[in-house]
């Protein structure tokens, strides 16, 4: 059965993401109803998918034919009391795609904040529930939707959408603008889909992503078609998901700019790095490890001080309350807010950085048994010190 849905239908702000080439657009999508006073036209329902292309979607997701989503990913985008400004992750896999959402949630606080550190960590519910749609749209509609259109995957009731067979006959809503997108999330059914907790958020949202971007378009941006999916081994996320969430393009890497690799004779094989300083940012154990990953100055400088952490393939947050600090800064000492959503934190976590200011005992701060949250500080904040101020430390 396929599940017809009905629409009833706010509005926010818009900012531009610098860019350095041509973004992309698959095609129109026009709006239809009547959305009566102050709200918003409901969006256009699309064709069902076809079960060519749920398979074609799961295989850009990174599933194989026969298989499924892991029940780890059946959660949806929701708070925990642990801390007010906290999603939560309830099982390991999808924290790639949480840290993601967390780093964009805390984007909308900082900018709301006014400079006070208590809008952040002490937010009431309604101005966090508004910050969690917020980052929602950022990266579904401003960043995979090129600030075009978002295209949202509609469950069939009574199903959960883990595999191809669950999404044949699957309807699609088209989005034509930020408010409109935004309006909706408030709304059912979006609001249930998305932010119920024990619904599947999450993964609608991962399977909105790359429809919103286009299978075609994902295929463009990863370094190689055969490897370049969303989930990798373990059912976590990969960095082209994360860098499809932070600039709209599921690329492989996370240097600055583009890198080829061959010679004139042979050829030349082109790697797309980071297009333009994110607007959060991204540190990476791999890069203290030196496992040839590069994070470049668009990363690791991004326009809000808040960064998104890899480290032993978990993805946690980072983010400094300050407004007035330039995030590309890295010889000031400051004080950074560490938040894992898997971490079931029942305290706040803040870390004074001190740049050049590395302990005595250690020669290179990346020594095993070392910190791995203080390890990935490291990469940007060189010879750090990191008092963790009578927290115990995450080994």
């Amino acid at each position: 059965a396929v599940w017809t849905p009905h629409f009833s239908s706010l509005s926010l702000c818009y900012s531009t993401m610098e860019e350095e080439g041509p973004r992309h657009f698959f095609g129109p999508a026009r709006d239809f109803g009547d959305a009566g006073d102050g709200a918003q036209p409901p969006p256009r329902v699309g064709d069902p998918l076809t079960g060519e292309q749920a398979d074609a979607l799961m295989a850009v997701v990174g599933v194989s034919p026969g298989k499924q989503l892991p029940d780890s990913w059946k959660q949806g985008l929701f708070f925990a009391g642990y801390q007010p400004y906290g999603i939560q992750q309830v099982e390991g896999g999808p924290c790639g795609v949480l840290a993601a959402i967390q780093a964009f949630l805390l984007r909308a606080l900082l900018e709301s904040s006014n400079g006070d550190p208590a809008a952040i960590l002490r937010v009431p519910e309604a101005v966090r529930q508004e910050a969690l749609i917020s980052a929602v749209c950022e990266v579904l509609f401003r960043h995979a939707g090129d600030n075009k259109k978002a295209i949202i995957i509609l469950p069939s009731p009574g199903a959960a959408p883990l595999s191809a067979s669950n999404l044949r006959g699957v309807q699609t809503a088209y989005f034509t603008s930020y408010e409109q997108l935004h309006y909706h999330l408030h709304q059912r059914p979006f609001k249930d889909l998305f932010f119920s907790p024990s619904g599947c958020g999450v993964p609608l949202l991962l399977y909105s992503l790359v429809w919103t971007r286009g299978l075609d378009g994902i295929k463009e941006d990863v370094d190689d078609v055969k490897t370049g999916v969303m989930i990798g081994m373990h059912g976590y996320c990969t960095q082209e998901l994360v860098n499809l969430m932070i600039f709209g393009r599921a690329y492989t890497n996370v240097f600055d700019k583009t890198k080829r690799i061959g010679s004139p004779q042979d050829g030349y094989y082109v790697m797309q790095g980071a297009p333009c300083r994110a607007k959060v940012g991204f540190l990476s154990l791999f890069e203290a490890k030196n496992d040839f990953i590069e994070v470049g100055s668009r990363l690791k400088g991004p326009l809000s001080p808040i960064w998104i952490v890899c480290a032993e393939s978990h993805y946690s947050v980072l983010f400094a309350l300050d407004t007035t600090i330039d995030p590309r800064e890295s010889e000031q000492v400051l004080d950074l807010y560490y938040f894992d959503q898997f971490g079931r934190q029942d305290r706040e976590l803040r870390l004074t950085v001190h740049p050049n200011e590395l302990p005595p005992e250690l020669s290179t701060g990346f020594e095993d048994g070392e910190s791995i949250i203080d390890q990935c500080i490291r990469t940007k904040w060189k010879r750090a010190g990191v008092d963790w101020n009578g927290a115990e430390k995450l080994l």
